[in-house]
């Protein structure tokens, strides 16, 4: 799959109601460089307002997910002592990440070969997380002195808990797909052939489920997790759950599941 014109190290193809983003710089395992993180916020956001998507999955050409910011362009910058070029990096990335934070329709990360870095908390920032054998994630901003960035010192928290974060952080170790799905970065480990296919095919199942139940479920947990009280929280469900009834897509499954009940 060839990047789509209109973005220099992005592919982007819609099927049907699966919107499916490759980062498309393999030679440089897909490490974030020019305009990537902004065209990755335009393409969510487009998606995210697309009443005609129901699902957006990333993935990575080649032989990686992909592998972080590019170190020769930081070490450039840090050589040049031009720390405004860093910071226009930083907002970039941040700009992705609230994109990704926000989108209302399910997100799924495809995770083949490294995911390190930046590159592991874009794949931690989507809703499901599927791997291949070859799969790893390093937090390995440790290693060059760094900060997490991409929100991954929240997502790796609420992923991992804060001792495993820690811990995670401060070693920047690699875990591979098996711990990687013990730890919860990964939901499924898929062989490497099957990735691809059960992955969309994964994404044609979201996108077939009802908006309004999945926008209700969105709003249910982002609210459990901001530490609503249990009975904040009984009262959002009663009101979500009433606008999940008197929907339109409600109304046609339950008249589909008593169909089926009555052949």
């Amino acid at each position: 799959m060839a990047a789509t014109p209109e973005f220099e190290f992005l592919s982007v193809r819609q099927d049907e109601a699966v919107l499916h983003v490759r980062l498309a710089r393999p030679e440089r395992l897909n490490a974030f460089a020019d305009t990537v993180r902004d065209d990755l916020r335009r393409v969510i956001e487009r998606a995210d307002g697309d009443p005609e998507i129901g699902c957006v999955v990333v993935s990575g050409e080649g032989r990686a997910f992909c592998a972080g910011g590019d170190v020769d362009v930081m070490h450039d910058i840090r050589r040049d002592d031009d720390l405004a070029a860093f910071a226009a990096i930083l907002d970039a990335a941040n700009r992705a990440a609230l994109a990704l934070r926000r989108c209302r329709v399910p997100t799924i990360a495809l995770v083949h070969g490294a995911a390190a870095g930046g590159g592991a908390n874009l794949a931690l920032g989507c809703d499901v997380r599927w791997g291949s054998e070859t799969a790893s994630f390093t937090q390995s901003f440790i290693h060059l002195g760094l900060a997490p960035d991409w929100g991954g010192s929240r997502l790796l928290v609420e992923v991992v808990g804060l001792d495993r974060a820690r811990e995670l952080l401060l070693t920047g170790r690699t875990v591979r797909a098996d711990e990687a799905q013990t730890l919860g970065l990964l939901h499924r480990v898929i062989e490497a052939d099957a990735l691809l296919e059960k992955g969309l095919d994964l994404a044609r199942t979201l996108a077939g489920r009802s908006p309004t139940a999945l926008q209700a479920l969105e709003a249910l947990l982002a609210s459990a997790a901001s530490g609503a009280s249990f009975e904040d929280q009984l009262g959002l469900e009663r009101r979500e759950q009433l606008a999940c009834f008197d929907s339109a897509e409600a109304r046609a499954a339950f008249e589909a599941f008593l169909a089926r009940r009555q052949r």
